[in-house]
């Protein structure tokens, strides 16, 4: 099973595809390019792969193709009669900036569609999906866990302080 993406580019720029390979760092040469203002284009990603889509002066789109696994804080976990959403059991993380499109769908035969554009501003807009559903979520950027101290030197100082 794999994912079909169609990106439409309606920014002043060329945008660059560059699809999995294999955790090597893409090059320009590997890259398809989708022409400036009105240019398309496509790819496929398998499940386990992921795509970068360059957009210039805004950065990259990383498209992960993640299959049955599930981001569990986005799903109702004690509720009786999940949602379709809940039920689907493909996955697939869209991430741009700050900002993540969560999509899921259920497994099948064919491949799932999604479309993609990016607007004269530089903005990515969804426009639709052959199956399934997507949720706009928010996912950290960095996590750093509670048991690491900001700054712990002046916990120390803050110890060697304190009189006995």
């Amino acid at each position: 099973m794999k994912i079909n993406v169609e990106i439409t580019n309606r920014y002043g720029y060329n945008l660059a595809i560059h699809p999995y390979n294999h955790g090597v760092v893409p090059t320009s040469e590997s890259a398809e390019i989708i022409g400036k203002v009105e240019g398309t284009g496509a790819l496929s990603v398998e499940r386990s792969e992921s795509a970068i889509i360059d957009i210039p002066g805004m950065g990259s789109l990383l498209i992960q193709f993640m299959g049955e696994q599930k981001l569990s804080e986005y799903h109702d976990k004690f509720c009786e009669h999940p949602d379709e959403f809940d039920r689907c059991e493909q996955m697939v993380l869209i991430r741009y900036k700050t900002s993540e499109l969560y999509w899921r769908f259920f497994s099948s035969e064919s491949n799932a569609d999604i479309a993609l554009s990016v607007n004269d501003v530089g903005t990515v807009c969804l426009g639709k999906v052959s199956v399934g559903s997507v949720r706009q979520v928010a996912l950290p950027e960095l996590f750093v866990p509670p048991v690491f101290l900001v700054n712990p030197m002046a916990e120390m100082q803050g110890e060697a302080q304190q009189p006995e």
